[in-house]
């Protein structure tokens, strides 16, 4: 009897064990991003809405490999940057920018404080868990400060076609929360969604705000350096510190 209950219990570690699952294939390719990729976003059933442009590059600094992403608006101005250390389970965000108009309307960078770091888990479960991520800005020419919280959590395993290929993906459930205390105090939840391809990344993403707004991008074409800059007539690049 006490055998067979120290086989159930071997069985059961092991299941448990055999339950993780790595995923670190799903997230941006970071050893190919050496000399820089554009990754063009555009969305998806509202041709109004604006093409989204992230320029990806990667970084070894003091034996740590960051991946380095910097966000451009239609226009190619600066939007967003962020860097993210590549742990041994996942990736952690060590800076984060935002870019606000001053008083002229120039664009100027924001640094935002990090609470949270997670990014996203190179192992999941059969039961996962959920990653949490904080950042905290003081916008210019308003007092106070916005707050965006983010959830992720894995959801399952899917598809999706890019360039005439169909590829494996995962697929994430997020919850967003924007705490918005400037000129007084709003709070906004909402549901999301990422789709990371395998080899690629971030694939296809949808936030739905509110009933009458969803915000749904998909990832179009990925460029090299001189494919994008014959593309477009013009330079980025990584606008890191």
């Amino acid at each position: 009897m006490l055998a067979a209950l120290t086989i159930l219990l071997l069985f059961t570690a092991c299941h448990r064990e055999d339950s993780r699952r790595d995923i670190e294939d799903f997230y941006f390719p970071l050893r190919e991003l050496k000399d820089g990729k554009v990754y063009e976003y555009r969305s998806v059933g509202n041709p109004n809405d604006p093409p989204m442009y992230w320029h990806y590059q990667t970084e070894e600094k003091d034996g740590s490999l960051y991946l380095l992403g910097s966000a451009y608006d239609p226009a190619f101005s600066p939007d967003q940057f962020a860097r993210e250390e590549r742990v041994g389970n996942g990736m952690l965000l060590s800076e984060f920018y935002t870019y606000d108009r001053d008083s002229t309307g120039t664009k100027q960078e924001v640094k935002a404080s990090i609470e949270e770091a997670n990014v996203f888990p190179f192992t999941v479960r059969d039961t996962p868990g959920v990653l949490l991520s904080t950042i905290r800005w003081e916008p210019l020419n308003q007092p106070g400060s916005i707050t965006l919280i983010r959830n992720r959590q894995f959801g399952s395993d899917t598809t999706f076609t890019f360039g005439g290929k169909t590829l494996p993906a995962v697929k994430f459930n997020v919850l967003e929360l924007i705490d918005n205390n400037t000129e007084g105090h709003l709070e906004l939840e909402y549901p999301a969604e990422e789709i990371y391809a395998k080899g690629v990344g971030l694939i296809y993403f949808r936030k739905d705000i509110d009933e009458k707004w969803r915000m749904e991008y998909q990832l179009t074409a990925i460029y090299t350096m001189p494919e994008f800059e014959e593309k477009f007539k013009l330079r980025i690049a990584s606008l890191a510190h």
